[in-house]
């Protein structure tokens, strides 16, 4: 992915960009916001955006994984021995509820399903800087969970998909559509209680006698 990164004041030129295609983006979609846009957005000349990336996809890319970047910013969970586990485990749900329901992650959602429709190759650059990374932040933390034997070992890849069918559901298909608001901070506790619940119901670990 070529760029062009020189002297603080071309760092700067290149944040406006980067803020200015993030915004169109979001708002216009990848085929509605054109390189005229964005340089009369971020206060530059176009000859300028091509000066910092070689075409639109490559904005796009960059653009795409810094909001990314920013939306998700998770530290990972450290597990131990001694670890509060059920805490934790809300902890981390509760990351994973309250990015997926960002105005901006919703609107991110769209993108990609925009993309995605046309088989355009970004969607799969989009996917690993997105989804692919809070799949990431869950496979980090069940591995801790089963090296402390906080739960019992499974493919990683089915207790993943299994928590974020548990917390999502049919209601986050809704909210995509724009037929139903996202939960509120109440229900939010509810469903992560919830989800919490069913899944260790299947992998609460045995006890060692």
């Amino acid at each position: 992915m070529q760029t062009t990164v020189g002297r603080p004041k071309d760092l700067e030129k290149r944040k406006h960009i980067l803020e200015a295609a993030k915004k169109l983006f979001l708002k216009l979609g990848y085929h509605g916001s054109s390189m005229n846009q964005i340089a009369k957005e971020a206060g530059v000349t176009k000859l300028t955006v091509y000066n910092h990336f070689q075409d639109k996809e490559t904005l796009f890319s960059c653009a795409i994984e810094a909001t990314c970047e920013k939306t998700i910013n998770a530290s990972l969970i450290r597990l131990n021995a001694n670890s509060d586990f059920q805490t934790h485990f809300y902890q981390v749900c509760e990351l994973a509820l309250h990015i997926i329901n960002l105005p901006e992650a919703i609107k991110l959602e769209h993108l990609l399903l925009e993309l995605a429709a046309e088989q355009n190759p970004l969607a799969m650059q989009f996917y690993n800087v997105s989804h692919q990374r809070m799949c990431d932040v869950w496979q980090d933390f069940f591995e801790q969970a089963t090296q402390f034997k906080f739960i019992q070992p499974d493919d990683i890849e089915k207790q993943i998909n299994l928590i974020l069918s548990l917390l999502l559901g049919i209601r986050h298909h809704e909210v995509l559509l724009g037929i139903r608001q996202p939960p509120t901070a109440q229900e939010k506790q509810q469903i992560i209680l919830e989800s919490i619940e069913l899944f260790m119901m299947k992998y609460k670990a045995q006890p060692q006698y």
